[in-house]
């Protein structure tokens, strides 16, 4: 017999602001500016539960994991008590780690270009119980997507892109941002997630690891024609 219960957790912070980078753009030229975040947020998804032969559902400790506005935290962070043989139950707690940002788009009409940068704050790793705090460049969130649905813990998305790996990263989102600013998709933001890959809450992780990256100064960079975006600034 076995017992598990899922979890969800979530938090969220807004704020929005607009950096010219260029400026006196004449008619035909092209215009770049930054975006600030709309939303920084982080999910947080809780899989518990006791595996094997088990007369009732065991207590597993919640992660000592924690991030707050304007960071988020991106990873897993697994707990595992394994019972006694032959008659085993064991206590299981997987924590997997979402980073959500959004942007508003809206004031675009059109664009040439869109760059997502973000800083990788710290990052930490742990190996069977012993916790080790590694350098940057060192970053665990390694797959970029958009949400498809108002963020929620699980943080579901699709059109997955690789994230590089860097004190400063940078990838090009000009298709994703293109569809928010066309209206073909809702614009639900973006997730960054990994390094794990999905797996069953009826089969968890049994083991004491975690890898988890913090990451901040989300920036969106937006190229775009003043002439064709005339709510945009010129």
């Amino acid at each position: 017999m076995k017992y598990f219960s899922i979890t969800w957790i979530f938090n969220a912070f807004g704020n929005i602001l607009l950096i010219m980078l260029l400026s006196g753009c004449a008619p035909g030229t092209l215009k770049t500016v930054e975006l600030k975040p709309l939303l920084v947020t982080t999910g947080t998804s809780v899989v518990s539960g006791s595996f094997g032969f088990c007369d009732k559902e065991g207590v597993t400790p919640v992660s000592t994991f924690s991030s707050a506005p304007p960071t988020v935290m991106v990873g897993y962070d697994d707990f595992f008590k394994g019972g006694k043989v032959p008659f085993a139950c064991d206590d299981v707690r997987v924590s997997t780690f979402k980073g959500g940002v959004k942007f508003d788009v809206s004031q675009f009409d059109s664009i040439t270009n869109a760059e997502l940068l973000l800083d990788t704050i710290r990052s930490v790793s742990r190996d069977d119980g012993r916790l080790i705090a590694t350098e940057v460049p060192i970053s665990y969130a390694n797959k970029l997507c958009m949400s498809t649905e108002i963020y929620a813990s699980p943080m579901l998305c699709d059109n997955h892109t690789r994230l590089p790996v860097g004190e400063t990263i940078k990838v090009r989102v000009s298709e994703q941002v293109g569809d928010w600013v066309t209206m073909s998709r809702n614009n639900f933001g973006f997730v960054l997630k990994g390094p794990r890959p999905e797996f069953s809450i009826q089969t968890p992780p049994r083991d004491n690891n975690a890898k988890v990256s913090w990451y901040s100064n989300f920036r969106l960079r937006v190229t775009y024609q003043p002439a064709l975006n005339s709510r945009a600034p010129q």
